[in-house]
């Protein structure tokens, strides 16, 4: 059990970090996105590689937001090819064409999840996601990534693109558990965190939605009664904009 044990330790650890010290950030990424929700807006994530699952963590969920768009149908994700995948994050202009194809528009909202946050998608998605007149907000390690040299002819880490940054506290290269005999880090912590602040996010948007006596867009558990008419009903809304449908 000593490596449930630290595991747990090291989860907590981070989460209270981000608790303690992103609390403020997280609250600035809720306002924004509520105010893009009573505008009509979406939310649309999007990530290289296991970032992307962050997408698909969101979307399509039992008590989580009907308007979400996962950026998930490309060669930037693990499933289509993952060595792909690794190699098209340095792509130049290929955030931009995924952005157009997922139909991003101005007044949406778009999460960008990079813990390193140097390769050329994130940074270029987050660049072009503004020009498009979205609010970008973006989970990153912050400590991590200045560690690292920025890999984009911008020279640019993510962190110093976006407009609401929130440091996820992941460590250098991810991995965050050490074991007797073996030198290289194991158990890398970064979907748990990450998934921790973007359903926070949510939450605390759809919060804003109820307080200002807005109907918030959710989906309702399949297996319970009603779903399938409250369901329908709020996904004729986005339907057209959500491509995952």
């Amino acid at each position: 059990m000593e490596i449930l044990d630290e595991a747990y330790s090291i989860v907590n650890s981070l989460l209270k970090k981000v608790k303690e010290e992103e609390r403020e950030n997280i609250e600035k990424a809720a306002q924004v996105l509520a105010e893009s929700l009573e505008k009509g807006g979406i939310l649309h994530v999007i990530g290289a590689g296991h970032s992307a699952i962050i997408g698909e963590e969101l979307s399509y969920r039992a008590g989580g937001l009907v308007p979400v768009n996962p950026i998930m149908n490309t060669d930037i994700n693990v499933y289509h090819g993952a060595l792909k995948s690794t190699e098209m994050e340095h792509v130049e202009g290929y955030a931009e064409i995924v952005l157009r194809a997922m139909g991003v528009q101005k007044g949406d909202t778009v999460l960008v999840v990079s813990s390193s946050g140097v390769n050329v998608f994130p940074v270029e998605a987050a660049m072009k996601a503004k020009s498009l007149g979205c609010s970008v907000i973006a989970i990153t390690s912050v400590e991590y990534s200045k560690s690292l040299t920025p890999k984009n002819k911008y020279n640019k880490r993510l962190f110093e693109v976006a407009d609401i940054v929130i440091d996820n506290k992941v460590p250098r290269g991810d991995a965050a558990l050490e074991i007797s005999g073996f030198e290289m880090k194991i158990f890398p912590v970064s979907t748990i965190i990450v998934a921790f602040i973007a359903q926070t996010i949510v939450a605390l948007a759809i919060k804003k939605l109820v307080e200002k006596g807005v109907e918030p867009p959710v989906f309702l558990s399949a297996h319970l009664p009603g779903a399938r008419e409250h369901n329908v009903k709020v996904i004729e809304r986005y339907k057209a904009r959500l491509k995952y449908l």
